[in-house]
Order: C-alpha cells, then sequence, then structure tokens
C-alpha cells in the first residue's frame, strides 16, 4: 500500500479567519480533464467537462468570470491549442485557435474592454536569431507573442518579444538540448518562456501620474529569464522590469500580478518566486517564496518564506484575498493554502492522484450571480 508522509484532504481549516468561497482547480474527469470549484472542505459543487485532452489539449489555466462564464486554456504538446470560453451551464459560447506557426500557452486574461489576452510561442526569425553568440540558438530559437484578440477575432494588437529583447539576453544556467522536457523546451533554445500576462488594471500609481502602470500596459513574466517586464502598450517599449534582489533575486518566478483595487495591497505586484535554480545565491535553492513588491520602489512590502518546507520548482500560483490574506498554489506537493499576513496558515488542502494542478484561485460571494446562487 503507497505511503502518504502527509494526510490528505482539508487538514487546516479556521472559519473566521478564512476567506470562504469556492476554489476553482481541475479534476480528473470522465473523458479528460473537468474544471471543478470545490467548497471549503474540498468537495466538488460545480464541474464543466472540456472534450478529451488528445483533441483539444490539457487545461493550464481555467478563469471564472464576473459574468458566470469560463475562460479556459486548452494547450497541447508541440504547436496549437485553443481559447475556450463556456457559459455556467457548459455551453460552449466561444472558441479561438492561433494561426499555424503558434503554439498557445500558460495564460489567458479577459481585458477591461472585452477582449482577450493571449500567449502564445513562435519561432524567432531566423535574420534575428543569427546574431545570437551561442551556436545552438543560431540553429532555433523560441520566443513568445503576446495578442489581444477582440470577440469577433480579430487580433487588435501584438508585442513580439524578439523585437524589443536583446537576443543574447540568455538563462545562466542552461539546461542541455536532451532534458527531460525536450529539445525545443530547454533554456538554451526556449528563451524566455513567458508564464503569465496581465493587462495591467486601474491602479494608484498611474492615478498619481506615473505614466509606467498606465491601466493595459501588458506585466509580463519570463522565467527563463528570472525577470517580470512592463510593456507600454501605445509606445510599445519596455518601461518597467524587474529582477528582485531577495535571496539573489527571482528563480523561475511564476503567477506575477498587480493587485485590483479594492483589495489590500492594490497597486503592489504579488510573485510566486519558484527557487528552480537561483544563480546568485545558494540558499535560495529548493526554497519558494511568495513577494509583494512596490513596484516603484521594487521594495518588499510583504514576504511569505518558509524555506525548505515551502518549495515547488515549476508551475503554482499566489493570489491576493479580499480579507487581506493571501492564496497560494504549491503545485508540486498539489497543496492548496491561505494564509494571513502574519503567515499564519488558517486553511490548507492537499490532493492525492491527478491530474496535476498547474494554477488554482479562490471566488467567494459577490463575485458573479451564479456563485451566489450555487453558495446559498
Amino acid at each position: 500500500m503507497p505511503v502518504s508522509v502527509r494526510p490528505t484532504g482539508t487538514t487546516v481549516h479556521t472559519p473566521g479567519k478564512c476567506f470562504d468561497g469556492v476554489t476553482a482547480i481541475m479534476l480528473k474527469g470522465r473523458h479528460g480533464p473537468d474544471v471543478a470549484l470545490i467548497d471549503m472542505e474540498g468537495a466538488p459543487i460545480k464541474r464543466w467537462a472540456m472534450e478529451d485532452p488528445g483533441a483539444k489539449g490539457g487545461v493550464p489555466r481555467a478563469r471564472l468570470q464576473p459574468n458566470g462564464d469560463l475562460l479556459v486554456l486548452r494547450s497541447a504538446r508541440g504547436w496549437g491549442g485553443c481559447i475556450q470560453e463556456y457559459s455556467w451551464n457548459g455551453d460552449l459560447a466561444w472558441e479561438y485557435a492561433t494561426p499555424e506557426g503558434l503554439w498557445l500557452h500558460h495564460d489567458v486574461e479577459k481585458t477591461a474592454a472585452g477582449n482577450t489576452l493571449i500567449l502564445a510561442r513562435e519561432e524567432v526569425p531566423v535574420a534575428v536569431r543569427q546574431r545570437a553568440k551561442e551556436p545552438e540558438r543560431r540553429e532555433m530559437l523560441y520566443a513568445d507573442v503576446i495578442q489581444e484578440v477582440s470577440p469577433t477575432k480579430e487580433v487588435v494588437w501584438e508585442w513580439h518579444q524578439h523585437d524589443h529583447l536583446d537576443i543574447d539576453l540568455c538563462c545562466k544556467v542552461p539546461a542541455a538540448t536532451d532534458w527531460w522536457a525536450g529539445p525545443e523546451n530547454n533554456t538554451l533554445v526556449d528563451w524566455t518562456h513567458t508564464n503569465t500576462i496581465q493587462a495591467l488594471p486601474e491602479n494608484r500609481w498611474f492615478d498619481a501620474g506615473d505614466e509606467r502602470f498606465r491601466p493595459g500596459n501588458v506585466l509580463m513574466s519570463l522565467r527563463q529569464l528570472d525577470l517580470i517586464l512592463i510593456a507600454d502598450r501605445e509606445s510599445r517599449e519596455i518601461v518597467w522590469s524587474y529582477a528582485g534582489d531577495y535571496r539573489g533575486g527571482l528563480s523561475g518566478q511564476h503567477d506575477s500580478h498587480m493587485v485590483e483595487k479594492g483589495l489590500p495591497g492594490a497597486g503592489n505586484i504579488i510573485i510566486f518566486d519558484n527557487g528552480a535554480s537561483p544563480t546568485a545565491d545558494l540558499a535560495h535553492c529548493g526554497c519558494s517564496f511568495v513577494l509583494e513588491v512596490d513596484p516603484t520602489t521594487k521594495e518588499n512590502v510583504w514576504l511569505y518564506d518558509q524555506r525548505e518546507q515551502f518549495h515547488s520548482n515549476f508551475t503554482s500560483s499566489c493570489q491576493r484575498l479580499p480579507n487581506g490574506n493571501t492564496f497560494v498554489l504549491e503545485a508540486a506537493h498539489k497543496r492548496l493554502f491561505e494564509v494571513t499576513p502574519e503567515c499564519e496558515i488558517v486553511w490548507e488542502h492537499v490532493f492525492a492522484g491527478p491530474p496535476f494542478i498547474q494554477r488554482a484561485y479562490r471566488y467567494g460571494p459577490g463575485f458573479c450571480p451564479q456563485l451566489d446562487a450555487l453558495l446559498k
């Protein structure tokens, strides 16, 4: 019989200290992955059945929308994938697939204008990659393009990373081309490996006159470069960047995003720092952190650091909740938890078995009418 080093299920639940609601995760379905809402005890209370992953790909990201729809990224290994939007009742309301030559991956988000912000990998043009110093990168090199797509499936804005980044800006710890993730996913040729995109929300920095944080400018996390950037939507220039300095700086970070107005810490940027392959401080190795950063000073204003007791080398997510707590997915250990500003864990749930969960989000009363009816 398999032996577990920790119990599974909901292991901590402190009513009055945690933010009650539902959590959107992926569960094993009848024919493929299901997107599910689980209650505070971990029981599924709502499901959206996805099509066979062999036809559409897995589900690395799913976001509940304020109208009750579910926005889903379907990503297959290699090239392709699609964006789908389902009604609360499970009907497919909208679908978008990129042209040949692009691979949808990692993230999708609705903008304030009602468009869809997507992330896709593309091959760097030959004329650009031939300038690279590394011979392997001259032969094969991939970066990402960010596109904004209208409801009528028109690309209304796009930003190619190879137009704006130094071609020799490269991960300091290269992975061999024969590593387990494949020759097209190593740190030499998988140049940027962007994993999160966000159109900036309304925020106090722009209200005070800081044009770098104009709502709609695009925040992105480039995992391979241990770097977070903001691209100005109008000028297309990079207007802000952050590599961090805590424990030597970022290392394989995920889910960086600006906290929206109305939430504690609004305007700050929170980041799940994986500690995947640190280059400046070995004390960072095998240790993940959640950082909350003031983007104007780049100083940490809050930190969750449990050293070797908290680590996920890939994926994971973090979310600021209305009560001031932070909701965290430690993906490698299938562990969800909610932590107070004082770093007290007031809710925890540990999963057993498949599927592997890459992102998770908590939604509470008032988020959408359908959810309010469900919670009643």
